[in-house]
């Protein structure tokens, strides 16, 4: 058994931990780096080989036409939206040097993968690329919100009509540390069926 391996590995798990987007700066991931985090996020579970989720990078030349549909999908569920609200709206699609949209996948299949398993999929594709970026010095977090599937959203991303956005990935250098927040031990979520 590679104990060496399986210790390290854990470690850099404990050593993860969600990085608000607004604490990640430049530098982002380089495209090595980046190209590793999805090499990692394709080594995730897939039944049915079928790989029900895609990712879509944003980059930096694209972040006003993000804010703009942010605001877009704000006035859409509350036009009573007040300028300070439209404008956090729009300044979010500014926050982290590398922001990922993750997007799921409905589209029927052979064999039939339900929704579930589809969902389980993209968080270990997810997971590997946050345990990636971990290994690399690199801050992650993930973020969602009321306006993930607003129509200005999808218009943007040009999704498919059997796609859903699920969230965001920022990634960038962490400028504050925050306490590591303590871990449930096994004892606490593991049972065994008597």
């Amino acid at each position: 058994m590679r104990t060496d391996a399986a210790e390290l590995l854990l470690a850099h798990m404990r050593a993860r931990s969600h990085v608000a987007p607004k604490r990640l700066e430049a530098p982002g991931p380089n495209a090595d780096a980046l190209n590793l985090m999805f090499s990692a996020a394709a080594q995730a579970p897939d039944h049915g080989r079928i790989r029900p989720w895609r990712f879509i990078v944003i980059p930096q030349e694209k972040r006003e036409a993000l804010g703009q549909a942010f605001v877009q999908a704000l006035q859409a569920r509350d036009a009573k939206a007040s300028q300070a609200e439209l404008n956090t709206a729009y300044d979010k699609a500014f926050r982290a040097p590398c922001l990922v949209l993750a997007v799921l996948s409905h589209v029927p299949s052979e064999p039939q993968v339900p929704t579930h398993e589809r969902l389980v999929s993209l968080g270990c594709a997810i997971q590997n690329m946050l345990l990636m970026a971990q290994t690399l010095a690199i801050g992650s977090g993930i973020t969602s919100g009321q306006s993930m599937n607003a129509s200005s959203i999808r218009e943007l991303f040009k999704l498919h009509i059997d796609e859903e956005c699920v969230c965001y990935l920022a990634f960038g250098h962490v400028t504050a540390h925050k306490p590591q927040r303590t871990r449930s031990e096994p004892a606490a979520f593991v049972s065994v069926l008597d």
